[in-house]
């Protein structure tokens, strides 16, 4: 006698195989990341893909939000332990030490992919815009507790303040992936310290 099948159940963890994705989109980009790198670094069948995530892009799209949340979650401890100007200067200091260590910046994945698919693919520019506008408002209310705090006593509005500090955060790390020198790299850090004070 024959049972009705309801499908299989999944043999993966979803949360990890996503993570793995994001790394790997983290690490080569939109563009240089084909399925079968995916189905290889997630470590799941094709059937199981596109089962859960649909598509490339999909998973894509899930990645910029898995990144959102991880990079939130980062800050909001951070800004706990040692506050909101501390927190903002830390990200800079995040980049140098990886640059030490490794001896190359793989970047804010929000940026990264900013360059490669705005315009590109309309609804991916759609998300990355929004995604930027979240982390544009959370830096500027983090430098706005900093101005309460009387830890930055820069006079202009917080949102300017911050505007200008993800600039020159931004132009950082694309700088540094040029190969800039390290005095150089001084000079941008001087600046965002400037901005913040």
């Amino acid at each position: 006698m024959k049972t009705e099948s309801r499908g299989r159940p999944k043999t993966f963890n979803e949360q990890e195989a996503l993570t793995a994705a994001m790394h790997y989109f983290w690490d080569h980009g939109y563009d240089n990341t084909s399925l079968d790198n995916l189905l290889d670094t997630m470590q799941i069948k094709k059937s199981s893909f596109y089962a859960t995530f649909k598509s490339k892009e999909n998973i894509f799209s899930k990645s910029l939000v898995l990144y959102r949340e991880l990079m939130l979650s980062q800050l909001n401890s951070l800004n706990q332990e040692i506050g909101p100007k501390k927190t903002l200067l830390t990200l800079s200091n995040m980049i140098i030490n990886e640059l030490k260590e490794s001896g190359k910046v793989k970047g804010c994945l929000l940026v990264n992919s900013g360059q490669e698919c705005y315009k590109k693919y309309s609804q991916l520019s759609e998300q990355i815009t929004l995604e930027f506008t979240f982390f544009q408002k959370l830096f500027t209310t983090l430098v706005q507790e900093g101005q309460n705090k009387n830890e930055i006593l820069n006079p202009k509005s917080a949102q300017q303040i911050s505007g200008r500090y993800m600039n020159t955060l931004n132009g950082l790390i694309v700088s540094i992936q040029a190969g800039i020198s390290e005095e150089q790299i001084t000079d941008i850090i001087e600046s965002l310290n400037e901005i913040l004070e």
